[in-house]
């Protein structure tokens, strides 16, 4: 992929993009959080970056204009916390790849977190594989490579490809038979769309960063 920025810039650009999709799904959004989603995506509609990701987040932009908060809270708790509701999304990668939750996938994520020595911190409950907690070690895996501490492009290929790619795939298809989760099937097809051009950024040959 062609790109004007160096190597340090587009990594304070991944890291961006992927704080901002962590934040739609670590925990319930509040006023504060919706505000800055906004403004994001309202700056955002005005670039044009890629036609799958241009089109997501502007329709992504287009629901957060029109959902409330407490819209939006509903649809969190329906498929993230209460575990009666029949609307429930898994987020754990073993779910889908393994077809059950705590699967041989799982282990083998945690030996790609012991390889890139990073360990998960005790006030997350969920599973290593999860959602939120794979993009976060997305984002510590990219802030080492911006510092120039480690060279870690070959696990975040194996983050992406084997895990993150798959499972959010997986999730899309499940979430758009939901016509009740219009807030967060958005937020998945952004995802989805930015996650492809991840791996498009991670095929590319890497340059030694200034």
């Amino acid at each position: 992929m062609e790109t004007d920025l160096t190597d340090r810039d587009l990594c304070r650009v991944r890291l961006r993009f992927l704080d901002l999709l962590k934040s739609f799904f670590q925990d319930e959004p509040d006023a504060d959080r919706l505000s800055r989603w906004r403004g994001f995506f309202a700056a955002l509609d005005k670039e044009h970056i890629d036609q799958h990701l241009d089109t997501a987040i502007h329709e992504l932009g287009t629901t957060l204009a029109a959902k409330s908060l407490q819209e939006i809270k509903d649809e969190h708790h329906s498929l993230f916390v209460d575990p009666y509701s029949k609307q429930l999304l898994p987020l754990n990668a073993a779910y889908y790849i393994d077809g059950k939750s705590y699967g041989p996938s799982l282990a083998d994520f945690r030996e790609i977190l012991k390889q890139a020595q990073l360990v998960k911190e005790s006030k997350f409950t969920d599973p290593e594989d999860s959602l939120p907690i794979m993009l976060d070690a997305l984002i510590t895996l990219i802030n080492e490579e911006k510092q120039g501490l480690a060279e870690t492009r070959g696990i975040q290929d194996q983050l992406l490809l084997h895990f993150l790619i798959p499972t959010t795939k997986q999730i899309r298809e499940r979430i758009s038979k939901n016509s009740e989760a219009e807030f967060y099937t958005k937020c998945i097809n952004f995802l989805d769309a930015y996650l492809e051009l991840e791996q498009g950024l991670l095929e590319s040959e890497p340059e030694t960063i200034h």
